[in-house]
């Protein structure tokens, strides 16, 4: 005679037997057990920090290849715009949002991340924030940029390098370009090269774009840039949804200008970069440069503006 607790498994098993069922793994939301006989995202790895309109990197890449993978994206859409988070990226997140009863906000926060874990994808590890730029900081940048707007008079364009006024604060008259002019900004002011070139007198919008972190216009402060990609940068000295700048890309300036007014300067489809460079930020190279281009100064294209 078999103990109490044999019986019950033998009786178990014989129930299984006869009606053919065994106990099935729960298919993740929003998908039935038989449109996932495995989990789709097993072996993916995502980021473990939040990611908005905006964002660009690595942890983008990983969440836009995870999209295309469930079939909420395209390859094409992805290859738009490979590690940007733009407006397709936030389309096709709100997709899988939709289709696994998150809210479809198109942010990556935790509760989309718990939707992707439960099929299959691991998160990586968290990334250690950068120290933020003081506020006193950011105001001594800002400042800077004031007093250059107040001397317009004394300060013209030209794309010389070494940037001149390096070496000398509140040099007059000055000679200079608009990635010099900002790049004057945080010299005088005391806070890091945003080109990553430890003031060597080189630099340019290239080198701006590739140091520091793209941020989304939420985030955005005072003693931040505003690049127009391939054109032009600007110095954000008041925030909100239309920031204002102080820009200096030609001879009337430097001047303050509303981020709407500067749009209508560039062709349709022009990007807009929001820049930051945060004390102790390890800013990996969004791309590659050569030495020359390190060297060199802005593109022509900025002499146009007015």
């Amino acid at each position: 005679m078999l103990p109490a607790g044999g019986r019950m498994r033998r009786k178990a098993q014989t129930s299984r037997a006869r009606t053919g069922k065994a106990r099935k793994r729960k298919a993740p939301a929003g998908y039935s057990r038989a449109e996932v006989p495995s989990l789709p995202l097993k072996g993916y790895t995502l980021p473990a920090v939040d990611l908005e309109r905006g964002a660009s990197g690595t942890g983008v890449r990983q969440l836009q290849t995870a999209l295309v993978k469930l079939g909420h994206m395209t390859q094409a859409q992805m290859d738009t715009g490979p590690g940007t988070f733009g407006a397709r990226t936030e389309g096709s997140l709100k997709k899988f949002q939709e289709a696994h009863g998150v809210d479809a906000i198109g942010v990556y926060g935790p509760k989309t991340r718990a939707a992707f874990k439960a099929l299959g994808a691991t998160l990586g590890d968290e990334e250690t924030p950068p120290t933020p730029m003081p506020p006193v900081l950011r105001t001594k940048i800002v400042t800077e940029g004031l007093w250059g707007a107040s001397h317009r008079d004394q300060i013209h364009y030209a794309q010389i390098r070494p940037i001149d006024g390096l070496q000398l604060r509140h040099k007059l008259p000055l000679d200079i370009d608009c990635s010099g002019f900002v790049t004057l900004c945080y010299k005088w002011a005391g806070a890091p090269d945003p080109n990553g070139n430890r003031y060597s007198g080189a630099g340019y919008t290239g080198t701006l774009e590739a140091h520091m972190l793209h941020i989304p216009l939420s985030q955005v402060q005072p003693g931040d840039l505003c690049l127009w990609q391939g054109k032009h940068v600007s110095l954000v000295i008041q925030v909100g949804e239309d920031p204002l700048l102080i820009s200096h890309g030609s001879e009337s300036g430097p001047y303050e200008v509303r981020t709407s007014a500067q749009k209508k300067w560039y062709p349709a489809g022009t990007r807009l970069i929001w820049l930051t460079s945060p004390l102790g930020a390890k800013a990996g190279a969004r791309r590659t440069l050569s030495r020359e281009d390190k060297a060199r100064g802005d593109p022509p294209a900025e002499e146009g503006l007015l």
